[in-house]
């Protein structure tokens, strides 16, 4: 099936430096402006989208998790909420603000309760550095185990019929369900964009992922992967770029591996529109997620694992997709070879 990402194989973890191996690359990097964060975190190896934002020079040393409200999990509902603060010469945390939250409010208190116990240390783990202050952000994530996501099995079935090149039984089947369940319109699109009606199909899966009533970022994650595609096969680059906020805020929900495909697409478009440490930030991001090779640095954001990482493993519970680092790795060669 097209592009179709499946779990093949796990490889042994070895330390990876952010872009050691790419000499052309790591010239421009530190040839380029260290106070934009992107180059920052790419310089220093740190993580991508961690829940801890850098720039700033503490390091977490205890985990908070905020209660998932019962009302919110029952609905299906997922969110985050960032979080910014002053962190204290003793480690703790004062003058917590609210700087994003999506859906707005549903997740705010309980978040806002937690940040006050988050702790922190010196972090003395950078290569290069800046005055960041005391000043540091925290994201609390709020995602539903897969067996508890809103979506009808029916979707999932319409879209067994798109891999098997049933676009017209794909159609059938998915049509007449959209109202039902907004999940409907994945394999719809599908079946009429691998119809030939491709502008029909890329401008209902533009609505579904921009739609501000969708609720559902699983069904956003699923919306991603088909669109970039679709569009990158198509070489319509400029629309996969205008859709970069919208896969942030479902990456920072938590679908990392589901946006593997997506943030490689926008890394790609984003080179060929000469925006190459935009670029290479995704680029790498899509290496990080892909759980193939990992770095001290590229932890799951808890503490505890953290700590099993000095192992060098392989972070629990989660698959090498090999065939999308790999990729990832060949086009980061072509970009070194060129940039």
């Amino acid at each position: 099936m097209k592009y179709l990402i499946f779990f093949l194989s796990f490889l042994p973890a070895i330390t990876l430096a952010a872009f050691n191996d790419y000499s052309n690359i790591n010239s421009f990097l530190l040839n380029s402006d260290i106070n934009n964060k992107k180059v920052y975190l790419l310089l220093n190896d740190k993580r991508l989208f961690s829940k801890d934002y850098h720039p700033s020079s503490f390091k977490r040393a205890r985990d908070e998790y905020p209660r998932y409200p019962s009302s919110m999990i029952k609905k299906g509902i997922e969110g985050y909420v960032e979080i910014g603060f002053i962190v204290n010469a003793d480690g703790s945390t004062s003058d917590h603000k609210i700087i994003k939250s999506i859906p707005s409010n549903y997740f705010d208190e309980n978040s806002l309760k937690e940040a006050k116990g988050l702790r922190y240390t010196k972090d003395s783990s950078f290569t290069y550095s800046i005055n960041s202050g005391n000043n540091h952000k925290h994201r609390f994530t709020f995602n539903l185990p897969e067996g508890a996501r809103k979506v009808p099995n029916g979707v999932f079935s319409c879209m067994e019929l798109i891999y098997q090149d049933k676009f017209d039984e794909a159609k059938n089947c998915s049509e007449n369900k959209i109202e039902i369940h907004s999940g409907y319109i994945i394999p719809f699109a599908m079946s009429l964009y691998y119809s030939n009606e491709k502008r029909e199909a890329i401008n209902l899966l533009n609505n579904l992922i921009k739609d501000p009533k969708e609720e559902s970022f699983y069904v956003k994650a699923l919306c991603a992967s088909a669109l970039t595609i679709f569009l990158f096969e198509t070489e319509l680059y400029d629309e996969i770029i205008e859709l970069e906020p919208f896969l942030i805020d479902i990456r920072k929900v938590g679908y990392e591996e589901s946006m593997l495909n997506a943030f490689y697409f926008l890394g790609v478009s984003l080179f060929y529109a000469d925006k190459k440490v935009e670029s290479l930030f995704y680029l790498k991001l899509t290496q990080q997620d892909s759980n193939c090779k990992i770095s001290v640095m590229n932890s799951n954001d808890d503490i505890k694992a953290t700590k099993a990482q000095s192992l060098y493993r392989l972070l629990p519970e989660k698959n090498c997709y090999i065939d999308v680092f790999n990729r990832t790795e060949n086009t980061l060669k072509a970009i070194n070879n060129i940039i």
